[in-house]
């Protein structure tokens, strides 16, 4: 098995726009640590760090504007593989199947939001493409923390150490 780790859609307008859900953003803040945690051992392991950014015209999410960034909390570096997504499914937008079949990847370890959303669509939209994924416990994020125990419980939900176990 070779994964990526996707972080899906952690941008400043779900979070830090006047108008973003407090909720979301508190269930964000309390999983930052973990998520870094799981950036950084992809990391140290050299495999892919692929940032999805949800971009939307109608509501002002555009590429350049503040809200379309991920929040500086975050430990994304300049290089990491960056795919802007329109649609719920990370999928349906072609960059993301391109880069991990570019970069030899089976799988697809899921961080990020929203758990009952975009999460679950990208996570079983995987299997169309002949990609395994996954969640990372503790490092998926929704208004509603039933949404991300329901989440963990019908998807395949792992650990670090269960991803290290299970690399070739």
């Amino acid at each position: 098995m070779k994964p990526a780790l996707f972080i899906q859609d952690i941008q400043n307008v779900w979070l830090y726009e006047p108008d973003s859900n407090q909720d979301l953003r508190r269930s964000v803040e309390k999983r930052v640590d973990a998520i870094n945690g799981a950036i950084a051992w992809f990391r140290s392991k050299n495999l892919p760090v692929i940032v999805g950014y949800t971009e939307n015209e109608e509501e002002g999410v555009l590429r350049g504007t503040e809200g379309y960034e991920v929040p500086d909390t975050i430990a994304v570096e300049e290089g990491d593989f960056r795919v802007t997504k329109r649609h719920a499914n990370a999928f349906a937008d072609p960059e993301l199947g391109k880069k991990l079949r570019s970069e030899g990847c089976d799988a697809i370890v899921i961080v990020g939001l929203s758990a009952s959303g975009c999460v679950l669509a990208t996570y079983f939209s995987a299997f169309d493409f002949g990609v395994i994924p996954y969640l990372l416990r503790g490092c998926v994020a929704s208004a509603n923390e039933e949404h991300v125990r329901f989440a963990e419980d019908i998807c395949d939900t792992v650990t670090l150490k269960d991803i290290g176990d299970r690399l070739s």
